[in-house]
């Protein structure tokens, strides 16, 4: 679907999820070895039923982590048992994140499982028609000398050219698809249950990329990270040109 989509970075997170699902594993199998004894001394029924009920845990995580394996690296679209995905992705990316601070930066990891889920929109088929695209923006894209408020409506831009909304609004205008800017997390939700997407293309910083993706699911986020020239939520910039080609790959015409 999309052939441009940068997933160079994907090995780093996934390396982090696996080492910490077998942590997991190994300090859950310890714990039960401690309580086990006394759990069949207050019931043999309940030692039994948590028992299988841990083992089917770690199946369905397993399961969900091969799946991300094979949607990674082979390019096809595995997502069919979309429940296994999602809770192993719930779990381990804190597990994940926490064990890749010991080496790494925060951003190097959520970059990383921002190539991961792009992944997974490498590997979708089909297109949608353009109400039901919607491009997302951070409101740090625009600069802070302007003094018109866009914020509640992108309309309002000059297209003065000191930052890239003029463009994005001219591109979403070209393609027909919605846009909007959320100032956070509340607002941005605000706008997908306004507009109900189908597809999402998203830019934000790390951190609110990595959220958004989480809290839209299953709803399909292709996500950009924002360039940062002058530090984090001021003055920011985006690669136009891979929102075009995102629009392209997914928009029917």
């Amino acid at each position: 679907m999309l052939n441009d989509v940068n997933t160079s970075g994907k090995g780093l997170f996934l390396f982090f999820a696996i080492v910490g699902l077998f942590l997991l594993m190994a300090v859950t199998t310890l714990l039960w070895w401690l309580v086990s004894p006394q759990l069949h001394i207050i019931s043999e029924l309940l030692a039994i039923v948590l028992l299988y009920t841990l083992r089917l845990f770690y199946l369905v995580i397993l399961i969900g982590i091969v799946l991300v394996l094979l949607t990674c690296y082979t390019g096809r679209n595995f997502l069919v048992i979309r429940f296994a995905v999602r809770l192993s992705m719930m779990i381990l990316y804190p597990v994940a994140l926490l064990l890749g601070r010991l080496f790494l930066s925060r951003d190097r990891l959520q970059e990383s499982f921002v190539h991961v889920n792009n992944s997974f929109i490498k590997s979708m088929k089909g297109r949608f028609i353009p109400a039901r695209v919607l491009i997302l923006l951070p409101h740090c894209l625009q600069q802070t000398a302007c003094g018109i408020r866009i914020t509640l409506d992108i309309g309002r831009c000059q297209s003065c050219g000191r930052c890239d909304i003029g463009e994005l609004k001219e591109l979403a205008r070209r393609y027909g698809v919605p846009i909007a800017i959320a100032t956070g997390g509340t607002l941005a939700r605000r706008i997908v249950v306004k507009n109900r997407p189908k597809f999402i293309i998203a830019v934000a910083c790390h951190r609110d990329l990595v959220s958004g993706i989480q809290d839209v699911f299953p709803i399909p986020v292709y996500g950009v990270l924002n360039d940062r020239p002058e530090g984090p939520c001021v003055n920011t910039r985006v690669a136009v040109e891979r929102i075009e080609h995102a629009l392209q790959a997914v928009v029917k015409t």
